[in-house]
C-alpha cells in the first residue's frame, strides 16, 4: 500500500534470517514477550468453523486495483487469490493460482496456472483472465489507483499514452500458461504479484463495475453473502470450492464497520464483537484489567519517519540532518506517548525481512551533546516548521520531537502545519513543504525493494524528499536484476546503508498493534502480517 495516514491502524508494507521471520513477533495474554503463551493442546474449533466478527472501518473501494487502503484491501484479501501468495513462515512467494513460475533473465516470466480455479460464480480462470484483468486495470479510462504498479510491464506506457489498447508484455501462451515480459529485470515480481492490484477479475466485472463493487465476485477463500452494507458490515461465507491448499477455518466472517474505535473496544469487552486488531493506544494501560489473557501485541513493518524537503537549501547539509536525528530520544517519546508500545527504528528495511539489519544506523543514536555541536558547526536553521497530517493522533509525539529539538539544539522557534491527508499530499506534490514532515510506509508486499525503491529512488512517485543518489539507484537496479537471492539481499542492504548515511528521512519507529479478542476466539490462532492484516481465515472459533 504505501504512505500511511489512516485510522488508528495504518494502511498498503517491512533483518534477521528467514528462519527468524517466522511471524511478526507477537506477545500478549499476560506473557512476558515470549512465545505468546501456553504450548499445550490446540484449542478445539466449533463444528463447521463458526462465525468470527471483526472491527473494520468503511472501505474506500472494493475493486482490487482501486483499493489502496487497509479497510478495503483486508476484505479483498479474503475474496480473491492472486497468481502468487505470501508464505508467512518465510516471507517468500508461494503458489496461488499459478502452480509454478520460471525465468532465465528476470525480464520474461512464465507462469503455469492450476486448472481447477474458478470464480465464485463458476467462471473458469485461465491465462486469458489475467490478460484481460491487467489490461483493464492499466486502461486510463478505468482510472484505477494502483495502475502504476504495472509500470514495468512491457507496453504499459503505450497503453497509458493511448498508443496501444493492450500491453505487449502480458500474453496467454495457452489456457494455463501466462507470460509476463518486463521492461527491465525485476526479481521481486513474484512478491509483487501477491498485491491486491494483481488479483484476477471475472468477466461480469466489466459489464457494470459499480454493481460489481457492491458484491465482488472473486476466487478467494470466501465469497460475499449479500451486498456490502455501507457503514454497517460486510459478510462473507467460506467458498467450499476454493482450489488452494489451505481453506479458511471459520465458516463465516463478518467485518463490522465502526466510526468510533472506542465503541469497538467496548463491544469486544462485552463479547458482542470478536476481534479489534488495533486497540486505541490510550487503552494500553488498562488492557490487562479489561481483557485478562485476551490480547496480543504484534510488531509490524508499519514505518514512521520524519522526512526532509531536500529541495529546501537549509537541509542540503547532511550534518544538519544527522544532528536533528541524533537530538531525538526515541525511547523516551515512545514511553511517554505510546506507553512503550512502538519499536524504535534504526533501519529503513523492516527487521522482519531477511535483508533487515537492526542497529545499523549510526546517526539514530541519541547523543544530544554531539548533536548540538554538529548542528552549530553546520549552521542549522534557528526556526523550523514541522508538517504532519491531522486527525491521526500525531500531535503529541510531533510536539515531543519539537521540544527535544528546542532543548537539545537550541532551535528558537518551531511552528506546526497540520492538514487533512489529501491536502497534505498535495503540498508534497507541489514541493511546498518547507520543513521536516511526518509520513509512514507500510509494505504492500514483503520485499526490501518495496521498502526503498518507491520512496528514495530518483524521480519515484513517493519520493517526496526529492532525494537522489546515483549509487543508491544503481544498487537497487542491480539488486532487482540479480538472480541469486543472497546476492540481491546484500545489494539491498548496501543500498540501505547509503540511505542511513545520507538520511533523507529520520527513521523513528515501527508500529506495534494491540489486538484484543473475545472469549470465543483462540488467541493463539491470531496472526498479523507485514501489511498489518489480521488473518481471519485462520482464526479458531471455540464457541458458537
Amino acid at each position: 500500500m504505501n504512505h500511511t495516514s489512516r485510522r488508528s491502524r495504518a494502511t498498503g508494507a517491512v533483518a534477521v534470517t528467514a528462519a527468524a521471520a517466522l511471524v511478526l513477533s507477537a506477545c500478549g495474554g499476560g506473557d512476558d514477550g515470549g512465545d505468546g503463551g501456553d504450548n499445550g493442546d490446540a484449542a478445539q474449533a466449533v463444528e463447521g468453523g463458526g462465525t468470527v466478527s471483526a472491527y473494520n472501518c468503511e472501505p474506500q473501494f472494493l475493486v482490487p486495483a482501486n483499493s489502496t487502503e487497509v479497510c478495503g484491501s483486508w476484505v479483498l484479501g479474503s475474496l480473491f487469490t492472486g497468481l502468487t501468495q505470501t508464505d508467512f513462515e518465510t516471507y517468500e512467494p508461494k503458489a496461488g493460482v499459478a502452480e509454478s513460475w520460471e525465468t532465465e533473465d528476470n525480464v520474461t516470466w512464465t507462469f503455469t496456472l492450476g486448472e481447477d480455479w474458478t470464480f465464485h460464480d463458476g467462471e473458469e480462470i485461465t491465462a486469458q483472465t489475467f490478460v484481460d484483468t491487467y489490461n483493464w486495470v492499466v486502461d486510463p479510462d478505468n482510472a484505477q489507483q494502483s495502475a502504476n504498479f504495472f509500470d514495468n510491464f512491457l507496453g504499459y506506457q503505450e497503453v497509458v499514452d493511448g498508443d496501444a489498447e493492450e500491453m505487449e508484455g502480458v500474453r496467454a501462451v495457452d489456457d494455463y500458461t501466462l507470460e509476463i515480459e518486463l521492461t527491465e529485470p525485476f526479481s521481486p515480481l513474484p512478491d509483487m504479484l501477491t498485491y491486491t492490484a494483481f488479483y484476477p477479475m471475472p468477466s461480469v466485472a466489466y459489464d457494470d463495475i459499480e454493481a460489481f463493487e457492491q458484491a465482488p465476485v472473486g476466487n478467494g477463500r470466501y465469497q460475499m453473502d449479500g451486498e456490502w452494507e455501507h457503514d454497517v458490515q460486510i459478510a462473507v461465507n467460506r467458498y467450499e470450492d476454493w482450489a488452494g491448499e489451505e481453506p479458511g477455518l471459520p465458516e463465516r466472517i463478518e467485518w463490522r464497520i465502526y466510526s468510533e474505535i472506542e465503541t469497538a473496544y467496548l463491544d469486544v469487552q462485552s463479547g458482542s464483537l470478536d476481534i479489534l486488531d488495533a486497540a486505541p493506544p490510550n487503552r494500553r494501560s488498562t488492557v490487562e484489567a479489561d481483557f485478562g489473557e485476551n490480547y496480543t501485541d504484534f510488531d509490524t513493518s508499519s514505518f514512521t519517519y520524519l522526512g526532509f524537503p531536500l529541495y529546501q537549501e537549509e537541509f542540503d547539509d547532511v550534518d544538519v540532518r544527522h544532528a536533528l536525528s541524533m537530538a531525538i530520544d526515541r525511547e523516551s517519546i515512545i514511553d511517554a506517548i505510546f506507553d512503550g508500545a512502538q519499536t524504535p527504528a534504526e533501519n529503513i528495511i523492516p527487521p522482519d525481512l531477511i535483508e533487515g539489519n537492526e542497529n545499523s544506523c549510526e546517526f539514530c543514536q541519541f547523543d544530544p551533546e554531539a548533536a548540538a555541536d554538529l548542528y552549530e558547526e553546520a549552521g542549522g536553521p534557528s526556526e523550523l516548521t514541522v508538517y504532519f497530517n491531522s486527525g491521526a493522533g500525531h500531535e503529541d509525539w510531533v510536539a515531543a520531537v519539537a521540544n527535544q529539538w528546542e532543548q537539545n539544539l537550541g532551535i528558537e522557534d518551531i511552528t506546526f502545519e497540520s492538514l487533512e491527508f489529501a491536502q497534505y499530499l498535495g503540498l508534497h506534490d507541489e514541493q511546498e513543504i518547507t520543513g521536516p514532515y511526518r509520513l509512514g510506509w507500510t509494505l504492500s508486499y514483503p520485499s526490501a525493494q518495496y521498502a526503498m525503491e518507491p520512496i528514495y529512488s530518483t524521480g519515484a512517485s513517493s519520493n517526496y524528499a526529492d532525494y537522489s543518489n546515483e549509487e543508491f539507484d544503481e544498487l537497487i537496479n542491480e539488486a532487482n536484476a540479480e538472480t541469486d537471492p543472497d546476492t540481491a539481499a546484500g545489494l539491498y542492504t548496501d543500498a540501505e546503508a547509503i540511505l542511513l548515511e545520507d538520511m533523507p528521512v529520520i527513521p523513528l519507529w515501527f508500529t506495534n498493534y494491540l489486538t484484543v479478542h473475545s472469549d470465543r476466539i483462540d488467541g493463539e490462532s491470531l496472526f498479523m502480517d507485514q501489511a498489518t492484516f489480521t488473518h481471519l481465515e485462520q482464526v479458531v472459533v471455540t464457541e458458537e
